[in-house]
């Protein structure tokens, strides 16, 4: 509506909508998620509704993304979003209702695939179409990264499986009593992007199809000279998972079952063959030694490749027992690798800990994967792969948009440094205007913005 001021000479136009938010910084977030091509990948690849009203497919990822790095980590969290008129006004549509993220995040669940579960004993369906769909969303935000970063050849993948203790109804108890779900996940460990994940109930074995997660995280890699290394616990001490790897010209090492053969090898060697490691500030004395060892178990064949194992012994200095009224301890690793010192690949092998760990720590204790909404298995896998996505997406905005102090930070210190930014937005002729503090548009979200506009990706 238009009206002419006699007095002041002007025209006075309406239609100015303005309101404000205290997640102003969260801009950045967005608009990463849309430059990056990742909302056009979830339009594209997951089913499309039957009706063209509501939100789009994209719009409903983005609102998951933004609910997990704001703190969120329920559903009924969408409503705080709603209640936003400011984000309303900044993302340009209003967050789902929690029931409609609910109703959303059950399509994802296929009961036809459920069919063949045991009433015993461990299972694992296949993914349904849409979850098919959203690993696609997943490989365009690494992808993203990779085009973006252009990170070295090196890919180190450590595997390895969480417990996520529950009350759900229907879960299962895991090997260490209790009830469980299961997030696997295999991280790119010099990036912390994680290629593969997969949601799992509790009574399901940890070694159960390590292979094809390992081979479904590199398949989630643009074809390149990708130099490959695997690192796990014990559940990939299988001679058919070494054996795989090496056939691919892929370097491992994993840590090795205590089976009664190798202790025996292992307390046949002769003093002179350990070598001193470190010594803890408690008295603890550790070491490592070569061991010459040819595996006996049924599938570990003694005409297979020869592994190499490095056997470590944990001692008191003075001779005390441990609690468990042991003296010594001894723990093994088995590896490809012949390239490094034993101790240099002890160190290696376990350097999985500050990666593949902190990447379960993050995602269940600052994101969203530490409490599953759904006694529905698809819906369970949506929402952990929602909390990979977001994981992802934050990676590739600390790498291209953050400065260097924020390489390292978490979604905590995020939400409270650049997300939570009170900002007046102001929506008015078309255009959106975000208004906050000067300090902070020229420190903070000016410089990220302009760098997030400079990169350049194939959204087709």
């Amino acid at each position: 509506m238009r009206q002419k001021d006699k007095v002041l000479g002007a025209e006075i136009v309406g239609g100015l909508r303005e309101a404000s938010t205290p997640w102003a910084g969260a801009s950045l977030l967005v608009e990463l998620f849309r430059r990056s091509g990742l909302e056009a990948a979830a339009n594209k690849v997951l089913p499309q509704k039957g009706s063209a009203k509501g939100l789009k497919q994209g719009q409903i990822v983005e609102s998951f993304a933004l609910l997990s790095a704001l703190g969120g980590d329920c559903i009924d969290d969408m409503e705080r979003l709603r209640e936003d008129e400011g984000l309303e006004v900044l993302l340009g549509y209003r967050p789902p209702a929690p029931e409609t993220a609910r109703q959303w995040l059950d399509r994802f669940h296929d009961e036809a695939l459920m069919i063949g579960q045991p009433l015993q004993g461990s299972f694992i369906p296949l993914e349904s179409k849409s979850l098919v769909g959203l690993r696609e969303v997943n490989r365009r935000a690494i992808l993203a990264y990779i085009t973006a970063v252009h990170p070295e050849w090196d890919v180190t993948l450590d595997v390895d499986v969480q417990l996520v203790e529950t009350t759900k109804e229907g879960a299962q108890h895991c090997y260490e009593g209790y009830k469980a779900f299961q997030s696997a996940k295999v991280s790119w460990a010099e990036t912390m992007l994680v290629l593969d994940d997969e949601f799992r109930q509790g009574n399901v074995s940890p070694s159960k199809d390590i292979t094809r997660l390992v081979d479904e995280a590199y398949a989630m890699l643009p074809p390149g000279s990708w130099r490959v290394k695997v690192r796990s616990d014990s559940a990939a001490y299988q001679q058919e998972a070494l054996d795989h790897w090496r056939s691919r010209g892929w370097e491992f090492a994993v840590s090795a079952d205590m089976s009664r053969g190798l202790k025996a090898e292992i307390e046949r060697l002769a003093e002179d063959a350990w070598h001193l490691w470190k010594i803890e500030k408690d008295g603890v004395v550790k070491e490592w030694a070569e061991v010459p060892y040819v595996p006996t178990r049924h599938y570990e064949r003694r005409d297979s490749y020869p592994y190499r194992y490095v056997a470590v012994r944990i001692r008191r200095q003075q001779g005390e027992f441990f609690r468990d009224g042991t003296s010594v301890r001894h723990f093994a690793v088995v590896s490809n690798r012949w390239d490094m010192e034993g101790q240099a690949l002890l160190e290696w092998q376990r350097g999985k800990a500050g990666t593949i760990e902190q990447v379960h720590h993050i995602l269940a204790n600052e994101l969203a994967a530490g409490v599953f909404p759904s006694g529905k298995h698809g819906a369970n896998a949506a929402w952990l792969r929602l909390q990979v996505i977001t994981h992802n997406l934050l990676q590739l905005m600390k790498k291209v948009a953050l400065p260097e102090e924020y390489a390292s930070a978490h979604p905590k210190r995020l939400r409270f440094s650049v997300f939570t930014v009170m900002g007046r937005v102001i929506k008015h002729a078309g255009q959106t205007l975000l208004r906050i503090a000067d300090r902070i548009l020229k420190a903070l979200i000016a410089p990220a913005q302009i760098r997030i506009r400079q990169l350049m990706w194939d959204t087709s």
